[in-house]
């Protein structure tokens, strides 16, 4: 792998070794010219272009809204590079992506075209689907640039440009989003940090000395220290959460709704010196715990396990130093901790009783074992950002598949009831293979084993007759339809019903365990085979939803229902019953 010749140092002495194009921003600058040499001008801002439809979805505001289209006037320079829909109610995020934008002037041209497409299309008289006002919160712009943007945007906003007062208005209303240089070279390291490793050494300062009985240790702990943790080891400091941060000043809230991320953020802001009495504190777990100082800790192996809202609050919101109790405890299981400390807060129950063996970190670690990982210095950046935004992409579908296989009835991944999860039968599989690989191994193989049959089918299910009204099953944003049929594809393949259980848990786990090794066998060794059998359940899929009657819009309202209630059981005689048929047909008489 190719690696910094300067690599960064850490609190404990131990050295951070980047990819040439993680080195510095300078770096990343030089390595994104490399891979466009050659390219027009015209090529580039479409490979620029692309590179941040993949992008946008990893940042906070990119999250609210669905995979963003390339604007159908791109070519026309109307200002707007992407589109993207609101994932929940109306709304839209228009977005300019400029591979460099370092002149003031530019930077004014950018929001002068974005006031005449507002104009243009979100006025009574405009051509555009969303009829909105200025004034409406559900229109709002991004700008995505290599460049940094810090400088142009302060000498802009010391003059008086033509497009300043919409400046302001944007910026006064939050609906102005800026991705810069700075940001697309945090994005990355941050992604690279948090591929699936714990941090080996945390040395964690306190306000005072703690408290120390048996394996725990009780403190307090400041805000300027947690900054500094989260400045060193990024998300990877939350390899053990059971949950990702959300921000909630920037992800829509229910209306009329609180958070506890939103009240930590107000006493972080309005009253810093309350947080100490008012917050539950965070918890990390470690391998190991020793004394560095009498008021300094050094963690082995150690994470947060508890607490990534609370120090990502205050990572993110505070301005003077505030202070947060703090428990520490020694323990190889990380679990149990876990575990108890979420009681507390508002997880999900399923995530909560799925998050010991699956969670996004987990799941980056099965990968990186299973070879499916980012690390490789030689790829390119934009490998490396279409690799992230995948790797979401695949966690999503992973926990859907994961629902699906140990529930009582697969549908359960529309519904993610935690009391349809067969839990011991889960703890089963892990205690003959700890970290899941052989699990994980078949979860990645049917993954893939789907896109390759998702473009096949595509084609093959073309027919204008019906083929609009299922447009949504191909969209990224509808994972469920897919791995549900998925499932009841690999079902199908390998002639096993995983709906059906076996009352005694001896038989029940031996039973799935066949399953998961036939399947890993067939996604290994005859992907044709899959494809096959995808093509016949999606085929049963469509016609169950076109049976249940209706026009075309009813029958894309109630998709989601049918799906939820359709017999699995049932589906997967028909599949017997169609793949016996196509298989007649191939042999000669």
């Amino acid at each position: 792998m190719s690696v910094s010749t300067s690599p960064l140092a850490n609190q404990s002495g131990e050295h951070t070794s980047w990819p040439e194009y993680l080195a510095s921003y300078e770096s990343l600058v030089q390595h994104f010219r490399a891979q466009l040499e050659g390219l027009s001008t015209s090529q580039k801002g479409q490979r620029f272009a692309r590179l941040v439809q993949r992008l946008l979805p990893q940042t906070d505001i990119g999250a609210n809204y669905l995979l963003p289209e390339i604007s159908a006037t791109f070519s026309n320079d109307e200002g707007v590079d992407l589109v993207a829909d609101a994932k929940i109610g109306p709304g839209v995020l228009y977005t300019q992506a400029k591979l460099w934008l370092d002149r003031v002037d530019d930077f004014d041209s950018v929001l002068s075209k974005f006031e005449a497409y507002l104009t243009k299309y979100h006025t009574d008289t405009g051509t555009s689907q969303y009829r909105l006002t200025f004034d409406d919160q559900s229109v709002s712009f991004s700008i995505v640039t290599l460049s940094k943007l810090k400088n142009v945007i302060q000498k802009y906003t010391a003059k008086q440009f033509s497009s300043r007062p919409f400046y302001d208005q944007l910026c006064s209303k939050g609906r102005l989003h800026i991705v810069d240089g700075s940001d697309i070279f945090a994005l990355l390291r941050g992604a690279y940090l948090k591929l699936g490793e714990l941090p080996r050494t945390l040395t964690v300062p306190l306000a005072g000395e703690p408290l120390h009985k048996d394996n725990v240790y009780m403190g307090i702990i400041s805000s300027q220290t947690l900054k500094a943790l989260y400045s060193e080891f990024g998300d990877a400091l939350f390899f053990e959460n059971v949950r990702d941060f959300l921000d909630p000043t920037k992800t829509r809230e229910r209306t009329g709704r609180t958070t506890p991320n939103l009240e930590i953020i107000r006493t972080v802001t309005t009253e810093p010196h309350a947080l100490l009495s008012r917050n539950n504190g965070i918890v990390f777990r470690a391998e190991m715990i020793e004394f560095e100082k009498p008021d300094v800790l050094r963690l082995i192996r150690g994470s947060i396990v508890n607490g990534c809202q609370t120090t990502m609050c205050v990572v993110l919101h505070s301005t003077e130093e505030c202070f947060v109790p703090v428990k520490l405890v020694q323990t190889d299981n990380a679990w149990d901790v876990a575990k108890a400390a979420n009681y507390q807060n508002s997880v999900n129950d399923i995530d909560l009783e799925l998050a010991r063996h699956l969670r996004p970190q987990v799941v980056k670690r099965a990968a990186n074992i299973s070879g499916v990982k980012i690390d490789d210095g030689k790829e390119s950046a934009f490998q490396i950002i279409d690799s992230i935004y995948e790797q979401r992409v695949a966690y999503q579908e992973t926990r859907l598949i994961y629902i699906g296989l140990f529930s009582r009835q697969p549908n359960n991944l529309y519904a993610s009831n935690y009391t349809e999860i067969n839990g011991d039968l889960i703890s089963r599989f892990y205690q003959e293979d700890r970290y899941g690989n052989d699990l994980f191994e078949t979860l990645f193989g049917l993954q893939g084993a789907c896109q390759e049959a998702l473009a096949d089918a595509q084609q093959t299910f073309g027919n204008t007759q019906y083929s609009g009204m299922f447009d949504r099953y191909y969209k990224d944003d509808s994972p469920t339809y897919r791995c549900f049929v998925g499932i009841l594809a690999l079902c199908g393949a390998v002639k096993t019903n995983v709906a059906e259980h076996n009352t005694n848990p001896e038989q029940e786990f031996s039973r799935m365990k066949n399953f998961i090794a036939d399947a890993a066998r067939l996604l290994r060794d005859d992907r044709p085979r899959f494809r096959v059998y995808y093509r016949l359940a999606l085929k049963i899929w469509m016609s169950l939803m076109i049976d249940a009657g209706g026009d075309e819009q009813e029958i894309r309202q109630l998709m989601n229902l049918q799906s939820r209630k359709a017999d699995f059981s049932l589906m997967f005689k028909k599949l017997c019953l169609e793949a016996d048929v196509a298989e007649s047909l191939t042999r000669k008489d």
